[in-house]
Formats: structure tokens, C-alpha cells, sequence
């Protein structure tokens, strides 16, 4: 019999699929940095660099309005070159080495790396978002391109200066643009996962310290109960560093989306456009608004976990008369729920979230018929 069990469980050991140490050190992470507020001159000199690739991106119009002035020049073109300068200056001023530093030092001092699940929540779900999000990039990338080879002032246009400019400057400008909002966006992903897995652990000892107590009252330690209140303590601040990088970028996501949602809705209503850029306007709303979601829901799943930690410490004060123990819990019970919030303004819930959503609605609805 012993050997059977030993076999057994060499086979699971065997079965278990290896994990790497935690960590958002990636190369788009090294890249961010490489431009980032803390990095050489040469490095704030890219930065410049590729803040100038996508404003040139974004204003191709305005090639074709200094080949006819009887164009007009659109407004949301301004608009969409504020927005990506606002992105590229937030993550330029908060994601830096000094901020890495100091999400690395709290995830250290939970010291929670050494556990399996640990590792396989976070890069499972890494693995997760990763994927979908090279599946919305490499979609978006395609319908980009049909829309430039149907564009009717490519066409019109082809073969004079500014078909010529705006191909050199594809060709030139584009590669770093994409690269840029391509790390920007995996690094959106990966910082909410770390948050995650991070208020997961204690939730996962929480659970197991109610089971037991439910067993046997007598097998709560408060030893145990201080210890996983100073790692949720610790998590709060991991959550609340890693917030001042999500937090504007959210903010400038659903904006982003607002002025996407309002293009589209006024191109299909009141515009005559070609299919093409019809098509192009839905697919791009599509996908932004697809990350937006992926986005909020890894922000409000961080805030759910929270909420369930804590209702698992309340469940725990009722398995237990002793008066340390409940002093203890209480402590834990003080502790305010965790999560990002919306530019600052309010945290993201499933409540705030579902308001936020029907304002969203209201706005995409209403300005078109304002537009006219």
C-alpha cells in the first residue's frame, strides 16, 4: 500500500506543469521603461519619437485637405491626437522604473510566489488575455489595410504628393505606433492579473481557514488571522500602486471609445461615406469596446474578491467566542474594499460600471443628432 501511494503521487507530481516565478518583467514592460520619465536622454528622445509616429498617423487627412482645400478638416481627427498623446503621457510619467521597484517590493513581501496555484492563476490567465489580445490586434490590422487599398482619397488622390507622404510615412511611423499601442496593451493586461492573483491567494486561505473552522472551532490561530490580514494589507497597496497606472488609462479608453461610438453612429445616420470606412468604423468600435471590457472586468473582478475576502473574515467571527480572535477580525473587517477606479472619480463596480455604461449610451445616442 505504501508503495502504491507513493507511485500515485509521484504520477500527479510527474503531471503538474511547470510555472515560472511571477513576475511582469516581459520585453514590453523593458520597452515602456526604455522610454519611460526615468530613462536616459536617448530614451526620452524615442519617446518623442513615437508621440510625433502616431499624431502623424492619425492626421493623414490633413494631407488630402492641403492637396483640395474644399475638404474639411475633421474635428475628431484633433481630438484623436489629444487622446493617444494623453495615453503615451500617462504611461510616460507613471509607468516607470521607480514605480516597477515598488510593485516588485510588494509582491515580494507577500511572499506568496512559492505557492503552485499562485503561479498557475497568474499565467493562466495571462496565457488567456494574451491571446485574445493578439486576436484583436492581428483583426484590426486587417480590416486597416483593406481600408486603405478601398480608401476613396487613396484612390482619388494616388500617385500625387500626399498618396506618396502618407505611404512613406505607413511605412515609417507605422511600425513604431504599433509596437507602441501593442505594449501599451499587454501591460494593461498583465497589471490587473498581478492585482488579481495577489487578492486571489488570500481569498484562497481564507476559504481554507473557514473550512476548518467549521470542522473544529478550536483550529483558528490567530496567528494565521494576522498573517493573512498583513498580506491583504499588502495586497491593497499593490492594488492602489498598480491603480495609478490604470486609472487614467481607463479614463482615456472609454473616451476613446465614446469618440468612436459617436463616429460611427453619425457615419451611419447622417454621413455618406464608402463602405469601406463604414466597415472599418464598426469592426474598430467592435474591438475597442471588446478590450474596454476586458479591461473593467479584470478591474472589477480585483473589487469581487475583495468583497468575498471580507465575507469570509465576517464568517469566520461567527465560528469563533474568543475575544482576541474577534478583535483581530474586526481589525481585518476595517479594512476598505479594494479595486481601480475611473480617472480618480469613483471605483469601478458592477454597479458603477452598468451606470457608467447607460451615461455611455445616452451620450452615443444624443451627439450625432447635436452633429448634424
Amino acid at each position: 500500500m505504501p508503495s502504491i501511494s507513493m507511485a500515485q503521487f509521484f504520477a500527479r507530481n510527474e503531471e503538474l506543469k511547470h510555472y515560472p516565478k511571477v513576475s511582469i518583467d516581459s520585453i514590453q514592460s523593458r520597452y515602456l521603461l526604455m522610454i519611460s520619465s526615468t530613462s536616459n536622454i536617448y530614451g526620452k528622445c524615442f519617446f518623442v519619437l513615437t508621440i510625433i509616429s502616431s499624431t502623424l498617423l492619425h492626421c493623414r487627412y490633413l494631407l488630402y485637405n492641403f492637396m483640395d482645400p474644399s475638404l474639411s478638416i475633421q474635428f475628431k481627427t484633433f481630438l484623436y491626437v489629444f487622446l493617444e498623446i494623453a495615453m503615451f503621457s500617462s504611461f510616460y510619467f507613471n509607468y516607470n522604473h521607480n514605480l516597477v521597484k515598488q510593485i516588485e517590493a510588494h509582491w515580494n513581501g507577500l511572499q506568496i510566489d512559492f505557492d503552485y496555484e499562485t503561479r498557475k492563476y497568474f499565467w493562466t490567465h495571462k496565457a488567456i488575455y494574451r491571446r485574445l489580445t493578439y486576436a484583436m490586434l492581428f483583426i484590426l490590422n486587417i480590416s486597416y489595410q483593406f481600408h486603405l487599398w478601398n480608401d476613396n482619397y487613396m484612390i482619388k488622390y494616388k500617385g500625387k504628393l500626399a498618396s506618396v507622404i502618407f505611404y512613406l510615412v505607413f511605412t515609417i511611423c507605422g511600425p513604431i505606433h504599433y509596437f507602441n499601442h501593442f505594449c501599451k496593451t499587454c501591460i494593461n493586461m498583465d497589471l490587473p492579473i498581478l492585482a488579481q492573483t495577489a487578492v486571489q491567494f488570500n481569498l484562497i486561505k481564507l476559504k481554507k481557514l473557514l473550512n476548518e473552522a467549521t470542522k473544529d472551532e478550536d483550529s483558528l490561530d490567530i496567528n494565521d488571522i494576522q498573517n493573512i490580514r498583513y498580506k491583504y494589507l499588502l495586497s491593497c497597496r499593490l492594488v492602489d500602486k498598480i491603480n495609478e497606472v490604470m486609472s487614467p488609462l481607463l479614463l482615456c479608453r472609454f473616451t476613446y471609445f465614446l469618440l468612436n461610438a459617436w463616429s460611427l453612429s453619425y457615419s451611419l445616420l447622417y454621413a455618406k461615406q464608402d463602405q469601406s470606412y463604414q466597415w472599418l468604423s464598426v469592426i474598430q468600435s467592435g474591438l475597442i469596446l471588446t478590450a474596454i471590457l476586458l479591461y473593467t472586468h479584470s478591474s472589477i473582478k480585483i473589487h469581487e474578491k475583495s468583497l468575498e475576502s471580507l465575507a469570509t473574515v465576517y464568517k469566520l467571527s461567527l465560528r469563533t467566542d474568543s475575544m482576541t480572535l474577534l478583535n483581530e477580525i474586526s481589525l481585518f473587517l476595517k479594512h476598505e474594499e479594494i479595486g481601480f477606479t475611473f480617472g480618480g472619480i469613483f471605483m469601478l463596480t458592477t454597479s458603477s460600471l452598468s451606470s457608467l455604461f447607460s451615461i455611455l449610451i445616452t451620450v452615443i445616442i444624443a451627439l450625432p443628432s447635436f452633429s448634424r
